[in-house]
Order: structure tokens, then C-alpha cells, then sequence
């Protein structure tokens, strides 16, 4: 088996323990954010995907002003945003702790504007951690392969657990406890369609399109394609993709929709155009039915929105492992990609 194959397979018992970890730091992390009034989430590659996500929760949920940066772009151009650090706690979600463009941009805020920093790691006792004020560890999230899977799908979690802490909503907290409890059945369950879809010889190229507080892990759904099984990918918005990308739509395109439980009729619509594009067209939503009358669809669990966004990654990762498989690429080795970067 793959080490790509065995993370994906064992983020069950990752998310667990994860999420048992949280509830146990429930207390500092309230402490760290009690006089918190803006935060700048902050990452490279996946971990600035998530950020996305995160920082759209911590608005939705939160009365705390919430942005995210891309820790390359702010590292050389802090002076720009140094409206957006100013008095702001830095979140720094990494797989490493050791990237030095979120190595580098913590430094510089601390010494600009001494701002404080959480840091979320998959490595113990790594620089970020050091370097922050609260650091949370989560070992048993560390992917040894190159691409990250559990990874991604811990920090997503923990990124939205942060948002349900601060705002008190208990109610989205045993949402996020549900989608952990289910995890397991869920990718059991969807392992053969997943399968199905990767062995499927006409699609090169991959659209993951997804709205709300999806964006970020379905931009990261994206990049797993990227890099697991390596075909060209992009993430856009539902129904924004009318706007230009569609043009690219065709017969061997993938498309991964994920769709919202509200307003279906302008959804309908909309995928009833990509089918016009001749896609492979792959459903993703919590209706038990195809009501959507795609090749394929994938049904979620009956969870608030963002708690999907749990679910929904593995079935990415499914995919773009089993398409790799099926075109004989390793998928623990992409070429020209490194774990992290130093500078």
C-alpha cells in the first residue's frame, strides 16, 4: 500500500484524536482569542488553501475581523499589508512548522507590530511552534508522503473547530464531532464509486467547484489533483464558473460540484449546462436521490455546510489516488515537489 493510500485510509483515527485534543485546549484557545479583534490566517500551498476556509468561518461565526494571506506574498510585501497585520493575532496552520515564507512572516510581524501567534502544526517541536504563543500539535496528522492528505483534512478541522470555540455555537461544535464520528463509514462507503470515477479513462483535466465556506478546502481538492495523480486542475465558484471558465468545459473534464442545500433550482440549471460541455460530471451533496441527474453522485452527511467539508475532501483524495494508480504514477513521489520549502 502507499503512503498516500494509508493516510487517507487512516484520517479517522487522526480526526479523533484531533478533535479530543481540541476539546482538551479548549480553554487556552478562548484565553489566546479573548481580547482578539482581528487575525490573519496565514499559510503556503494547502495550508493557504485552508486558510481561505478559515478565515471565511471566522467571519460567518465571529465577530473577529478575519483575512487570509498568503505568507509568500506578505513576506515580500508586508509594507503593503501592513494595514491588515497591524493589531491583528497571526493563525498559521502548516504541516511542518518549518516553511520559511510562515517562518519568516511571523518574525517580521512580531518585530513590526509584536503581534502574537497560534500556531497548528502536524510536527512536534518545529520553529512556528516556537515562535508562537500557543501552539497546537498534532503528530498523528503528519503525512510522510509528499502530497498532503490527513494533513489538510485535520488543519481544516481544527481551523473550523477554532471558529465554533469562539463563537460558542455548541451546536456547530457537534456538527464538526459528528463529521469526525462518520468519517470512517463515509469513506468505506464511497471507496468503489471512488475507484470507478478514477479508472475512468477520459478525463485529463479536473474543475472542483464548491461556494460558502467550502472554497478553500475545494481549492485544495483542486491541488490534490495537481499533485497526486498530476493532471491540470482548478477551483472555482458554483455558478461563477459560467463566467469565462466554462468555455474549457468538455468532454474530458471532470467536474466535481459540491452543492449547497439551498436554492437547488439555480444549481439544476447550472449543472444541466455542464452536462452540455459533455464532463464527467460528479455530484457531491446531501441528497440521497440523483436529483441532479449527473454520471455520478456522492451523498453527504445531513451536517451544517462547512462540517462537509470534512467528508467532501476525502472523495478527492480517493479520486486523484486511484486515477494516479490507474495511469502508473506513483502518487507518493510527485516530481519537482518537496514536503515544504526552505528558503
Amino acid at each position: 500500500m502507499f503512503k498516500t493510500e494509508k493516510e487517507i485510509m487512516g484520517q479517522p483515527q487522526s480526526l479523533r484524536k484531533t478533535y479530543d485534543l481540541m476539546i482538551s485546549k479548549q480553554d487556552q484557545i478562548k484565553d489566546f482569542f479573548k481580547d482578539v479583534k482581528k487575525v490573519v490566517f496565514t499559510g503556503c500551498g494547502s495550508s493557504y488553501s485552508l486558510c481561505k476556509s478559515a478565515a471565511l468561518s471566522m467571519n460567518m461565526h465571529t465577530d473577529i475581523t478575519s483575512f487570509a494571506v498568503a505568507a509568500g506574498d506578505a513576506m515580500i510585501n508586508f509594507e503593503y499589508y501592513s494595514n491588515i497585520f497591524k493589531d491583528a493575532a497571526i493563525v498559521a496552520p502548516s504541516r511542518s512548522g518549518s516553511t520559511s515564507e510562515v517562518v519568516n512572516l511571523v518574525k517580521i510581524a512580531q518585530e513590526k507590530y509584536g503581534s502574537k501567534s497560534f500556531c497548528i502544526c502536524a510536527k512536534e517541536r518545529s520553529t512556528l511552534s516556537e515562535l508562537s504563543e500557543l501552539s497546537i500539535e498534532l503528530p498523528w496528522a503528519f503525512d510522510e508522503s509528499v502530497c498532503q492528505t490527513r494533513t489538510v483534512t485535520n488543519l481544516y478541522t481544527v481551523n473550523l473547530i477554532l471558529s465554533a470555540m469562539i463563537s460558542g455555537e455548541t451546536a456547530l461544535l457537534n456538527q464538526i464531532n459528528n463529521a469526525v464520528s462518520q468519517i470512517g463509514t463515509f469513506i468505506q462507503e464511497n471507496k468503489n464509486i471512488c475507484t470507478q470515477i478514477g479508472n475512468l479513462g477520459q478525463w485529463d483535466n479536473v474543475v472542483v467547484l464548491a461556494d460558502a465556506e467550502m472554497e478553500g478546502i475545494a481549492e485544495e481538492a483542486s491541488l490534490a489533483f495537481k499533485e497526486i495523480c498530476q493532471l491540470p486542475s482548478n477551483y472555482y465558484h458554483v455558478l461563477d464558473s459560467r463566467h469565462g471558465p466554462m468555455v474549457l468545459f468538455n468532454d474530458k473534464t471532470l467536474v466535481l460540484a459540491v452543492l449547497s442545500p439551498k436554492d437547488q433550482k439555480y444549481q439544476k440549471d447550472f449543472i444541466k449546462d455542464v452536462k452540455d460541455h459533455q464532463c464527467t460530471v460528479v455530484t457531491i451533496s446531501q441528497d440521497t436521490e440523483n436529483i441532479w441527474d449527473s454520471m455520478f453522485h456522492i451523498e453527504l452527511p445531513k451536517l451544517q455546510f462547512a462540517s462537509c467539508g470534512i467528508p467532501f475532501i476525502t472523495i478527492a483524495q480517493m479520486i486523484s489516488l486511484y486515477k494516479a494508480l490507474h495511469m502508473g504514477i506513483n502518487p507518493d513521489l510527485p516530481k519537482g515537489l518537496d514536503p515544504w520549502i526552505k528558503l
